[in-house]
């Protein structure tokens, strides 16, 4: 099973969001469906099934506070051929990312020596995209904020017309 942490974005949110993606007119882009647009916060990979019990523990004695996130601009990782949104750095994301890599741990898998850097994955662009200023930015007309109340186990599944995720475990965020 290939799997993830994450956090989803309401539906709402997500479709606004690749719209405005949509209309930088970013050329060779295979994009992402709503639905299946979320924040990775941990990937842990290709994981054996009997290894899922120990990370939905860990996950069990999480306790994520209730998220409010902004969307920052537009940006790209030319060479993986990633289009996203940058996801402002708020230190309370970061905690709960930091926690999430712990427990992780805890279960075995070893840390990314890669600095967490928060964005939201809206298409797979084929070639490499260099973005104008008028790309980057998202138009202060857009949705750029939304909130998030759980942290998700994702499984993700490869098929013929795209990667599917399904949610395998869930855990609320605390109330206020």
């Amino acid at each position: 099973m290939r799997l993830f942490l994450g956090l989803p974005l309401p539906l709402d949110f997500a479709e606004a969001l690749a719209r405005t993606a949509r209309a930088t007119g970013i050329a060779n882009a295979r994009w992402i469906p709503a639905e299946n647009i979320h924040l990775t916060l941990v990937f842990l990979g290709s994981v054996a099934e009997e290894r899922l019990p120990a990370i939905v523990h860990e996950l069990d004695h999480i306790d994520p506070p209730p998220l409010r996130l902004r969307v920052t601009n537009f940006g790209t990782f030319p060479r993986a051929g990633v289009f996203f949104a940058e996801v402002e750095p708020a230190p309370v994301l970061l905690q709960l990312q930091t926690q999430l890599v712990a427990a992780m741990t805890r279960c075995g898998f070893p840390q990314d020596d890669r600095p967490y850097h928060p964005h939201i994955t809206l298409a797979r662009v084929r070639g490499t995209v260099r973005l104008s200023s008028r790309q980057v930015a998202i138009p202060l007309s857009a949705a750029r904020s939304f909130d998030v109340n759980c942290v998700n186990l994702y499984q993700s599944r490869t098929l013929s017309e795209g990667a599917r995720y399904e949610v395998l475990a869930q855990r609320p965020a605390r109330t206020c």
